[in-house]
């Protein structure tokens, strides 16, 4: 007898507890677009060699702050030829030229080494603001009538993942991800064309990193707040 009054209980509290987590999967979707594809991006500058000659000094290393205009090496350019008397005595006298750093910011990566031959353009060392991160996340695009500016969103970083980091939608980029690809995925003129749901990346915020070390690259999850 408890067992036939059991079992219709047990069955109805089954019941209720499906329809209760359906409901909250549903509030949850209706009130967030959530999605992992994201990574944390900023301003990475390239500094170059003005002209050709000798890279006669490099001051900066790896994980160094430098400041805008600040000199972070001097290049010795190579002696001309030619028969004038200016052109002998600048011959005689090679220049040095200063590379500064464009922005404030911290030195990511120096491919040059001290005393190499420099050609114009070439990457001396690169310099990123670490200070203005952004994360990049990139939307379905059946959900993107969602995405207004302006929204609050979480931030999760994958290497922090028990820290939770507060931030806003700053722009939504106006193409799809596939624009930018050097590769498109689609070949419309072939006649074999398969429907892909494209993505567009949305520019979120970074506000304060709460002291942990978080660099352009990083893996990370957003929670934007649509509802």
């Amino acid at each position: 007898m408890r067992r036939m009054i059991f079992v219709p209980i047990l069955i109805m509290i089954a019941i209720l507890a499906i329809a209760g987590g359906a409901g909250l999967w549903f509030l949850n979707n209706y009130n967030n677009y959530q999605t992992d594809d994201a990574q944390v991006t900023g301003h990475i500058l390239s500094v170059s060699s003005p002209q050709a000659g000798q890279l006669t000094t490099m001051s900066v290393k790896l994980g160094d702050k430098v400041t805008a205009g600040q000199t972070i090496g001097t290049i010795t350019t190579a002696p001309t030829t030619g028969t004038s008397a200016t052109t002998v005595a600048a011959a005689a006298k090679p220049a040095t030229v200063d590379v500064t750093s464009p922005i404030d910011g911290t030195i990511v990566q120096v491919p040059a080494v001290q005393g190499q031959g420099v050609t114009p353009g070439a990457t001396l060392a690169q310099v990123a603001d670490l200070s203005n991160l952004t994360i990049t996340a990139y939307v379905d695009e059946g959900a993107i009538n969602n995405i207004k500016m302006n929204q609050d969103v979480d931030v999760t970083v994958d290497a922090y993942s028990g820290t939770t980091y507060k931030g806003h939608v700053q722009n939504i980029v106006s193409a799809t991800a596939n624009s930018f690809s050097l590769l498109p995925s689609s070949d419309n003129a072939s006649g074999n064309f398969t429907k892909v749901s494209q993505r567009i990346p949305v520019i979120i915020s970074f506000g304060d990193n709460g002291g942990n070390n978080i660099v352009p690259g990083m893996s990370a999850e957003v929670t934007i707040h649509v509802h």
